[in-house]
Parts: structure tokens; sequence; C-alpha cells
């Protein structure tokens, strides 16, 4: 055993490596393709079905008829007295917020009240809505919610749609009634415009009826206010002078303050004058003009000295030095006898500062006292002049909204009527068969792709690479209407079929993994139902057909198939042979086609996997190793199962059979898992039953180039055509 794995081991290097695939980052547009290709089928009944149910729901629906009436509707209306305070249309502050509020008043359940009551709709509104109809034919309808019900259908039937950059509105209202559309329409603009002037008549009136009563409220105020002020005033003897309060105390004090300054002003100047004229340094002119009162004899005297002086200077003699002496001390004894009162004067004015002073600090003592009484009737005063403002300004307001109420115009006008429509609204039959279409086929795509992702079977060749990190040998394409057994032997009974092509493929394939003396091919497969019997079946037919000994041996010894696919009659087989009830002569059996041999499974025993991995196995594959140049074993699926392990590792190479859309990725990741932890050879995979016309994403364009089949139809030539225009475009 130990010298088969060694001679198994020194061949795997010629084997070929595992392709690196890839992942491709970009966005394949051909790939999407495929994809909407292979699920045409569900995207065409998709879309077919939600086609007809527009169809029958555009057939079933009521025509419905539009009315629209035409609005204007200003921010503010338009004040004939200019009255700011007076916010008839409310304080919005936001031109959007004030046209959405008009347009939730007109869909307003009031106004659509009103306009049922008045137009008495009761049992004449027309429904438009199918669900509606089918629920009063089915009589669901409860009379407790009748009310209710009825302004929900007459609010689903309007619509209100503002004209852009304008202050215009159109009012639809929709009806299976054309006279009902219009007549509802004009009847919705008409009762929002009263009632759109009824609040703003109402807003007037409660306005004025708040202000007549605030402005009683306001003059009993002010009344009582006054009343409190005089009564305070009379008790503490407070007088109102010029606007400002005055008392005894304080009008003293503004005597006493006046006074003082007066002697202190007066004080100043004497103590001035008297510096001026005890100063002997400064000239004699400027001690005479510092002294006051009555002193112009003084004035003449120093004018006559001036001239004497100046006489002197001209022709100086002693008459003239004489009488300037006698006219200088004539003046300076003048000027020292103003001197001499002064500080006299001084003196009392200082005593009449300081007795001033004292009168002026008896006088604020008293003030000080009253100055409660100042406080009390500041406060008294000033809350009769707000009194006095309050009522002023309510009064003047309420002469305003008396001459306001009723002239302001209203903010809504009504510009085009509604006219009874002479064309349905809708059904619009093309409009919903093109919806209808559109949102087929928008499912259909989404339910494709919604399918492809939740779908993880094989169906990209480049993905199967990747996953499984081997080569794929070969790609079988799908075969309809034919039995396993026609399936098993197409290679050899149909030489020119794709299926013959194929395999052919795939025995050359082979011939680059089986060198020197290797030539024993195990097939398996991730789960059952993937082709590995036909594929075993096949390639060994291959094989036979190239003129090589074949021996095709059926070691699935739990469900075995080849001796019924080659339709031979085999009481005994492998199992018993490695029982040991029968030999080799009797092991193997000659099939219909030359060059190949068939062991069959025999009677199936008990324990299937201790008879593939006993020393008789190794023994019979030893031995069938030079008596056939191939020899190919059909076994059991890897999955839940130990015997395929067995056989792997007794085989030279193992080649995987892979199911195209039928094969889990995950079964063939945890099939290579057990295979490569068991150290086995594989050689590949063989993807089987490809559907090429469904526009398969595996990589390989084998749809056109197998031989012709000479009874194919004229159909299937133009079929081929197509097929073949759309793949040299890159559309399959």
């Amino acid at each position: 055993m130990q010298q088969d794995k060694h001679t198994t081991s020194h061949h795997r290097g010629h084997l070929p490596q595992r392709p690196e695939v890839k992942h491709q980052d970009t966005l394949d547009l051909r790939e999407f393709w495929k994809t909407l290709v292979r699920h045409k089928r569900m995207i065409f009944i998709m879309s077919g079905a939600t086609l007809a149910l527009a169809l029958l729901f555009t057939l079933g629906s009521k025509n419905v008829y539009r009315a629209t009436a035409t609005l204007q509707i200003e921010r503010e209306s338009t004040n004939i007295l200019n009255f700011d305070f007076l916010e008839l249309s409310g304080d919005i502050r936001d031109t959007r917020d004030f046209y959405q509020t008009q347009y939730e008043l007109i869909r307003s359940r009031t106004l659509a009240a009103q306009v049922i009551k008045d137009l008495k709709l009761d049992d004449k509104l027309s429904e438009t809505s199918p669900l509606t109809s089918i629920k009063q034919w089915l009589g669901i309808s409860n009379k407790a919610t009748e009310a209710t019900a009825l302004e929900n259908a007459f609010l689903a039937n309007l619509r209100v749609e503002p004209v852009k950059t304008s202050r215009l509105v159109l009012v639809h209202y929709d009806s299976s009634n054309p006279e009902q559309a219009a007549q509802i329409a004009n009847a919705v603009v008409a009762t929002f415009q009263k009632m759109n002037t009824e609040r703003r008549i109402n807003t007037t009136n409660d306005a004025k009826t708040y202000l007549e009563t605030s402005v009683k409220e306001s003059k009993a105020k002010l009344d009582e206010s006054v009343e409190r002020l005089d009564s305070y005033s009379r008790d503490n003897g407070i007088i109102i002078v010029n606007g400002k309060i005055e008392t005894s105390t304080s009008i003293t004090l503004n005597k006493l303050a006046e006074e003082l300054l007066k002697v202190e002003k007066e004080l100043a100047e004497k103590e001035s004058v008297h510096a001026i004229l005890t100063d002997a340094n400064r000239p004699m002119a400027e001690r005479v003009g510092a002294l006051q009162g009555n002193v112009s004899y003084l004035q003449t005297m120093l004018k006559r000295l001036d001239d004497l002086k100046a006489k002197n200077a001209i022709e100086s003699n002693t008459n003239l030095r004489k009488e300037i002496r006698q006219m200088e001390a004539a003046v300076k004894m003048e000027i020292d006898v103003k001197s001499r009162a002064l500080p006299g004067e001084i003196e009392n004015l200082k005593n009449s500062k300081r007795a001033i002073h004292d009168s002026i600090a008896k006088a604020k003592t008293e003030a000080i006292k009253e100055q409660d009484k100042f406080i009390a009737h500041g406060t008294l005063r000033r809350q009769v002049e707000t009194n006095q403002e309050l009522y002023q300004d309510l009064f003047r307001r309420l002469n305003e909204v008396s001459i306001a109420g009723g002239i302001a115009a209203n903010n809504v006008a009504i510009i085009d009527a509604a006219q009874v429509p002479l064309k349905k609204f809708k059904p619009n039959m093309l409009t919903n068969l093109s919806f209808g279409a559109l949102m087929g086929l928008l499912l259909g795509i989404s339910a494709a792709f919604l399918r492809e992702f939740m779908d993880d079977t094989v169906k990209s060749a480049n993905e199967l690479e990747r996953v499984s990190q081997l080569a794929i040998l070969g790609v079988v394409p799908e075969v309809l209407n034919n039995t396993p057994s026609q399936l098993a032997q197409l290679t050899i009974k149909e030489p020119k079929s794709s299926v013959a092509e194929a395999f052919r493929s795939l025995r050359t394939a082979m011939r680059f993994v089986l060198r020197n003396d290797n030539n024993i091919t195990f097939v398996t497969s991730a789960c059952a139902g993937e082709g590995k019997s036909t594929t075993a079946t096949n390639l060994a037919c291959a094989y036979a057909n190239a003129g090589g000994r074949v021996l095709l041996i059926d070691a699935d010894l739990r469900n075995p198939s080849l001796h019924r696919t080659l339709d031979i009659v085999a009481a005994a087989g492998l199992a018993d042979y490695l029982q040991g009830n029968i030999d080799t002569n009797e092991l193997v059996q000659a099939t219909a086609f030359s060059n190949l041999s068939l062991i069959p499974a025999g009677k199936l025993p008990e324990d299937p996997s201790e008879l593939l991995s006993s020393p008789g196995m190794k023994t019979l594959l030893e031995a069938a190793r030079t008596e056939y140049d191939q020899i190919v074993i059909d076994g059991p699926p890897v999955l839940g199962l130990a015997d395929a392990l067995v056989l792997a590792s007794l085989a030279d190479t193992t080649l995987i059979a892979v199911r195209a859309e039928n094969t889990r990725m995950a079964a063939i990741t945890n099939a290579l898992k057990r295979l490569r932890q068991a150290n086995v050879n594989l050689s590949g995979l063989l993807l089987n039953r490809v559907a090429l016309h469904r526009g398969n994403s595996y990589g390989y364009d084998y749809a056109n180039y197998y031989y012709n089949d000479d009874k194919q139809t004229e159909t299937g030539t133009a079929k081929k055509g197509v097929v073949t225009t759309l793949r040299s475009l890159k559309l399959m």
C-alpha cells in the first residue's frame, strides 16, 4: 500500500497546476445580460402578468372626469386703512407656510362637510376608486362612520395644485359624473372664499369686543389711580409745579441753594479784588480797574496822571514832577481806602455763607424725612401715567377697529370657474399599459437578480475554477429526450453529436493528466444525480473508440447502474470478488462495444467501504493495470460516504463531475475539502449538462462548432443563425 502511494505521488508532479483565477473588480455588462437571458422566462411571465393586471384594471375602472377652478390667493389683504396692528391673516413669517396653510384649508374636513351639506351629496357622490366600489359591492360599509367615509371619499377626489411662480391655485375635482365634477369644484372655491371672509369678519368682531372690554377696564383703573394720587398729594402737602413734585421744605431748600450760590459768587469776587488792591507790584491802572462801583473819578485821575507823565517826558521840569507825585499819592490813597473796607465785607459774606449752610443742613434733614412721601407719590404718579397711556392706546385701537370692520378686501379671488369637462381624465389605456409593462419588467428583473443572488449553484466557469482551484477539463452540453442508457452510449452510437465531441475533448485532456503508467481514473461527484455514471461510461467509450483496451469498473456498491446502462445481466460482480465468492474469470464481462469490458458491482454488501479498502481491491487494480490501457472507476459521491475517499486513494487521478445549475458551490467546496484531506490526486472538473443555448456564463463557446446534424430542420438552422449573431455581438 505504501509503495502504491509512493508511485502515485511520483507522478503528481506532472499534473497541471491549479489555475489562479482573479476576481473581476469591474462591472461586466455581459454577465448581467446573461443573467437576464437565463431568467427570461420568469421576466416575460411577470411582465405579462403585470400587463394583464393593468389591462384588467383599466377595463374595469370607471371613466373619471376632472373639473378645474382657478383661485388667486394673496399673501395679505389690501388694507383700505393702514392698521398694521390688525393682522387678519395671522402671524405668518414665511410665505411658504402661509400658502401651505391655505392649501390645507381647502382640503379641510370642515370645508368638505359644508360642501356636502350645501350640495346635498349624501347619496349623489360618485365613487372613482375601484377599491371603494368593491367595498360597497361587498357590503363592507359601517353605518356609524358614513359621514366620515363620505368626507374621505370627497377629499380623495379633491386635488389642490399651486401654479409655480404665481399666486394662482388650481382646484381639481374628479368624478365619474362630469356635471357633478364642475359643480363640486365651483362649490369648493366659493365655500373657501366665503369661509375666508367669515373668518376675517369674525376676527374683526372678536377684536372689537375684546377692545371694548379692555377700554372699560382700563378706564376704571385710570380713575382709581388718579383718585389715589390726588388723595395722597392733599394729605401730604405735595404740590406739582411745572410737572415737578414740590413741598415747603423743597421750596425752602431751593431758595437757600440760590442764596448760597449768590453769596459764594460775591465772596469770590471780593476776595479777588482785595488780592489785586493789596498787591503793590501791580500797575496802578490794573489796581484801579479791579475796583467795582463808582470809581470814575479815579479813572479821570489816572488819565490826568498819564497826560502829565507824557508831558514830562517831552519837557521835564520841577513843577511837572511835583504835580505827578501829588497825583500818584492821591490815587494811591483812594486805593488804600477801598482796600481797607474790603476785609469787613468779606467777613460778612463768610458769615452769611455759614448761616446759609446751616439752614441747608436743616432743610436737607427735613427733605430726607419727606423722601418716602416722594417715592410713594412717584409710584402713584407712574401708575396714573401707565394707565392713562394704556387707556388712550386701547381707545384709539377701538376706534380704528370700529372703522376698519368690514372694509378690508378679501385676499381670495375666484379667477376662473370650473367648466363641465368634455373628455375623460382617466383611465388612460396607453399610460396604464406602459406603466404596467414597465413595472412588470422591473419586477421581473428584480426577481431574476434576487434569484441569481440567492442561488449558489454552479453558473460560471470562472467562479467554479476560482472556488475549487481546479481546472475545468471539459464541458458536456445538455441533451434532452434521452434515456440514461442512451446518454451513456452517445459517444459510440452518435459520434457526431456534441456529447461525443465533448468526451473526446475530455479524453484528450486526460492524456495530459495520465502519463507513464498512470491509467486508473476515478470518476465521482459531490452529490448524487450529477452524471458521474454517465461521465464514466462515455469516457470509457471514448477511450475504447480510440482503440485502447478499456476496463470500466462499477465500484458504486450502494447504488450500481452501469450494468443496466450497458444492458448486461450479471449475477456476480466486484462485491462478490472482494468477498472471495468468485475469481477473476467470472468477474470481467464483455460489452456490446469493442475494446470495452465491464466489472459490474455484483450483490450489494452490508459494508462497502470495508470491501473497497481490502487488499483484494488493490490487487485487482494492479492486475488490471497490466492488461488494460485505461481503467475507469465509477464510484459513489463524496459527501456522506467514505467509499469515494478509499477509491480516490487507489486511483492515479480523480475526476469530479459537476452538474451545471444544479450542484451547489458549498457542496463542491466540502467535497474537495474531504478529498484534499485524504491527500488524493485531483485531475480536474467536468462540467456536465450545460445548457449552452440559455446564455450561461461558462466561458466556453461550443454551441456553434459541433458537427451539424443532417436531420436538423430549417427552424433549427434559423435559430442557430440567431444565436450566432447574438454571440458575435457578445450579447450571449
